[in-house]
């Protein structure tokens, strides 16, 4: 922990920057396309989907867990909630043409209904991109090696170029805003749903970097959540 307050005012003054620090074209580069991605068309049921914790239950219940049941989870679920939660980004920022949407990535280690592997979800599709052969030891996506015992980890990702683009610092800013929102919007609705996990900030993103077409540039990982079933009481 730093205690230099000069130091972190200047950093926190320059957040606020809306001057771009590259070239501001983030509009004419594209990041690298999927070309083998399947798209996939999750579809569970209303009664999948229905809470069985109210808004006050789940706030109250709410922990950050790092054991897990290791019973496989419902994938379909997964992908669903994920992508009412980037629709709802979406409809509440407004910035996905100017600043970049948020994508998820989504790594299934047990999955049920849907095969494991790698997932990517936006606020319009979502697509399987390989297979947990691909994928290799969950142990190697995180800091802390608990997070590879859940039944899986979304990681949310940002275009920090468009971002810059937008807005320099402060675009930057405003994209850890949103994926932070996002990223415990999914973790609540997997509370209340039953299930837990926690939100952190450690994957490691050279680990997954050729399955996400990761650049750190227009695709760059902000945040992270587990999933899993609890362990039985």
């Amino acid at each position: 922990m730093r205690n230099d307050l000069e130091t972190m005012k200047t950093v926190l003054e320059g957040l606020s920057s809306r001057t771009s620090t590259s070239d501001g074209l983030a509009a004419e580069r594209r990041p690298v396309p999927f070309a083998n991605a399947v798209p996939v068309d999750p579809a569970p049921s209303a009664e999948d989907l229905r809470p069985v914790h109210d808004l006050r239950d789940t706030l109250q219940r709410r922990r950050s867990l790092l054991h897990y049941a290791q019973q496989p989870v419902r994938t379909d679920v997964i992908l669903s909630s994920l992508g009412d939660v980037l629709a709802r980004d979406r409809a509440d920022w407004g910035l996905d043409d100017t600043a970049g949407e948020l994508v998820a990535f989504v790594f299934a280690f047990r999955s049920e209904g849907a095969p494991a592997g790698v997932y990517r979800v936006t606020a319009g599709e979502t697509a399987h991109l390989a297979g947990p052969d691909e994928l290799g030891p969950p142990e190697d996506l995180g800091v802390q090696r608990e997070f590879s015992t859940a039944a899986g980890i979304v990681a949310l990702y940002a275009d920090l170029d468009a971002a810059d683009s937008w807005a320099g610092s402060h675009g930057y800013r405003v994209s850890l805003v949103r994926a932070s929102m996002a990223t415990y919007d999914f973790h609540l609705r997997c509370q209340a749903l039953g299930l837990v996990g926690t939100v952190f900030g450690g994957l490691i993103p050279s680990s997954v970097r050729h399955l996400v077409q990761g650049d750190g540039v227009t695709r760059h990982p902000l945040l992270a959540a587990t999933y899993a079933h609890p362990m039985p009481s």
